[in-house]
């Protein structure tokens, strides 16, 4: 895919990946770090590409990164800053910790660009917020959930225009698609 579309691109790595007990990012997986590996998967879909999270461990992938504009809300945050720092008015934000993501999925999403305030892969497994397209307008919403102190994304997505992506036939060709990596057993499943 050409890079024409306005789109950019946030890995959200801020987690403290409490039940890994080791930062997930830096795992490898098919012989690469898990951060370089979410790097190269939406590349080809964004102008930028920007880590949303922080840590030293981060510096040697040559990637900016944002940090958390409010601390210890969760992945919501995380949403929060990047929508905050981007120029673009759509971003693609995908979690560092799913590490089969692919670009049939990235294509499917994109292709829902619409008068929407996100777009949302869904499959009979569940509802995938932190694998999706946010607009910008969505900020006003966000700000105002996390001064009540409501970080709950399915909560999120109810307030906003969102548009849901049936992605059953996706799990069905790629049944790990959104296999996520949260604890030890999980990884060394791989």
């Amino acid at each position: 895919m050409e890079r024409r579309l306005d789109i950019s691109g946030y890995i959200l790595a801020g987690g403290k990946s409490s039940r890994m007990g080791t930062d997930k990012a830096l795992l490898m997986i098919q012989h690469e770090p898990l951060l370089k590996r979410m790097v190269s998967l939406i590349e080809p879909f964004c102008q930028s590409v920007k880590i949303s999270g922080e840590s030293s461990g981060y510096n040697d992938f040559n990637v900016e990164m944002i940090p958390d504009l409010f601390l210890d809300c969760g992945p919501i945050s995380g949403l929060y800053s990047s929508l905050c720092h981007s120029s673009s008015d759509w971003n693609l934000l995908v979690s560092v910790d799913v590490p089969f993501v692919n670009d049939e999925l990235f294509r499917c999403l994109i292709l829902n660009i619409g008068g929407f305030d996100c777009i949302i892969p869904e499959h009979t497994g569940g509802i995938e917020p932190l694998v999706g397209l946010y607009h910008k307008r969505a900020l006003p919403v966000l700000k105002e959930m996390i001064s009540r102190g409501d970080y709950k994304l399915m909560n999120l997505l109810r307030k906003l225009n969102t548009r849901f992506v049936d992605c059953n036939s996706l799990t069905q060709k790629y049944p790990r698609l959104f296999m996520n990596i949260n604890r030890i057993e999980d990884y060394q499943s791989i």
